[in-house]
């Protein structure tokens, strides 16, 4: 797979295919949708931990780069950093979604999981599945206790690893604000789940295997409703570059290395939608696409 926030990749070969779209080839569009939607997709879902919720911005973001692809000038900055600059603005301003009115907090999210009671005879030939289901969740949600500038420099830079020279123009700022910013936010989820998740502090009494009852109990797991653990997927490490960034050399290294475990998620079918979108004469007028 592509990966579009590789510093070795230049985008050039994109140029083409924006010239193409831009003059009404729907298959260069195409193109340029499948090489991105996953990446975009990715970064919203782990921003909102819901699938409809980021397939909307997903598509949202999709919309203002087709609507704006005549606009881009390939001579004041790459397609990579105008089109993430793009979403980065997108999700920054977006109305709050579901989890995050719901998830905000470090101090509050630990002492609602901390209520939970343990329970050690879980058992079954699901609970190893739920348990992964629950630790993935978990992690996610103390992510969204960052505020959001936090939360998108830690999903690029510290899960995706986007370097701070590609990170500081995605983000539109100083290379040393956004190392500072990766920092405070892995400094931040490390220290709270250093002090409370058995995954990081083994120390720690919290384990999802105890906490899985409880959650299957409260509607809120199924093995066949599984939102966050994806055995069949790709893995984040699977999809991102091999080459390990200063970073990665500090003691977060192993902290973060768990987050790229996770799964890297398939995207829904944005090229499905994008033809119907342009199938429709009133979306082709409103937005002046042809």
């Amino acid at each position: 797979m592509n990966n579009p926030f590789d510093e070795k990749n230049t985008g050039e070969d994109e140029i083409f295919l924006i010239r193409e779209s831009v003059r009404g080839e729907r298959v260069s569009l195409e193109k340029l949708v499948l090489r991105h939607q996953a990446w975009i997709y990715n970064i919203a879902f782990k921003m909102v931990m819901d699938h409809d919720d980021a397939s909307d911005i997903t598509q949202e973001i999709l919309v203002k780069m087709i609507t704006g692809l005549a606009t881009y000038n390939p001579e004041k900055a790459q397609f990579r950093t105008w089109l993430y600059r793009i979403a980065v603005n997108h999700i920054i301003n977006m109305k709050k979604k579901k989890f995050e009115v719901r998830i905000y907090d470090f101090d509050r999210y630990v002492s609602l999981i901390e209520k939970l009671p343990d329970n050690r005879s879980f058992a079954g030939p699901d609970a190893e599945l739920l348990a992964e289901e629950l630790k993935v969740g978990c992690m996610m949600g103390m992510v969204m206790c960052l505020n959001r500038r936090e939360r998108l420099v830690f999903i690029l830079g510290g899960i995706f690893r986007v370097t701070d020279t590609v990170g500081s123009e995605l983000m539109d700022i100083s290379r040393d604000n956004f190392r500072k910013i990766l920092s405070r936010s892995s400094e931040k989820v490390y220290s709270h789940m250093n002090g409370v998740c058995g995954h990081i502090n083994p120390e720690n009494k919290c384990r999802c295997s105890l906490k899985t009852k409880a959650f299957a109990d409260m509607g809120m797991l199924s093995p066949a409703n599984l939102r966050y653990h994806k055995p069949g997927n790709d893995r984040v490490r699977d999809v991102i570059s091999s080459r390990f960034e200063e970073f990665d050399r500090s003691w977060y290294g192993p902290f973060i290395d768990q987050f790229r475990d996770q799964p890297f998620y398939n995207s829904p079918d944005m090229v499905h939608w994008l033809k119907g979108m342009l199938g429709c004469e009133e979306f082709r007028d409103l937005f002046e696409v042809h």
